[in-house]
C-alpha cells in the first residue's frame, strides 16, 4: 500500500471511522456484487465485460492504461439509493474520501485472490476509484506519488494486509 503526503491529510480530515462503520450503500453493494470479470487478458467490472473488453483499443499503450480507463468509477455516483440521481445532491469531499477508502476495501474481498491486483483512490475537486491486474513492467500510477501535487492518491494491492488499517491511516 502505498499513499502521498495529501492522501495522508485528506484521510485525517475525512470521516473515516464513521463512514467504515455504516453499511455500504445500496449503489456500492450493488456494483460489488457485480463482481469482476476477466476475458482476453483483461479485467473489468462485469457490468462492463460485454461493451469494453472484446480488445485492446490502439489509443491504449498497455492492458494497464486500458482497465484503469475502463474500471474508472466516480465514488459520489455509488452513494444514495437507487431512487436518487447522484448529480442532485452534491457529497463533501471528506465523505467522498471516506466513501472511496470503504469501497476500495470491499473491492480487495471481489477481486480474485489468485491474481495481484492494484486499486486506485484519486481524490482532487471529486473522488475516483479503478483498478488493474498487476503486470511486470506496467504501471499507472508513477513510482513517486509526490510527483502528483494536486492529487491525493492511495494505491492498495488486493494481497497487503489493510486489517486495522483504516483506523489509523497516517
Amino acid at each position: 500500500m502505498r499513499l502521498n503526503v495529501l492522501m495522508q491529510a485528506y484521510l485525517r480530515n475525512a470521516q473515516v471511522q464513521a463512514v467504515q462503520s455504516r453499511p455500504l450503500t445500496p449503489r456500492m453493494q450493488a456494483l460489488l456484487d457485480e463482481g469482476v470479470v476477466g476475458r482476453h487478458g483483461l479485467w473489468v467490472w462485469r457490468r462492463q465485460a460485454l461493451e469494453v473488453a472484446p480488445a485492446i483499443q490502439p489509443t491504449f499503450p498497455d492492458a494497464t492504461g486500458y482497465e484503469c480507463f475502463t474500471n474508472k468509477v466516480h465514488v459520489a455516483d455509488f452513494v444514495g439509493s437507487f431512487d436518487e440521481e447522484p448529480w442532485e445532491r452534491r457529497l463533501p469531499l471528506k465523505e467522498q474520501v471516506g466513501y472511496g477508502l470503504r469501497l476500495a476495501l470491499e473491492l480487495q474481498r471481489v477481486l480474485p485472490a489468485e491474481e495481484r491486483f492494484t486499486t486506485i483512490l484519486g481524490c482532487s475537486n471529486a473522488c475516483t476509484l479503478r483498478f488493474h491486474l498487476s503486470r511486470p513492467g506496467e504501471r499507472w500510477l508513477e513510482e513517486d506519488l509526490e510527483n502528483y501535487p494536486r492529487d491525493a492518491l492511495l494505491e492498495l494491492g488486493n494481497q497487503d494486509d489493510v486489517r486495522g488499517w483504516a483506523a489509523h491511516p497516517s
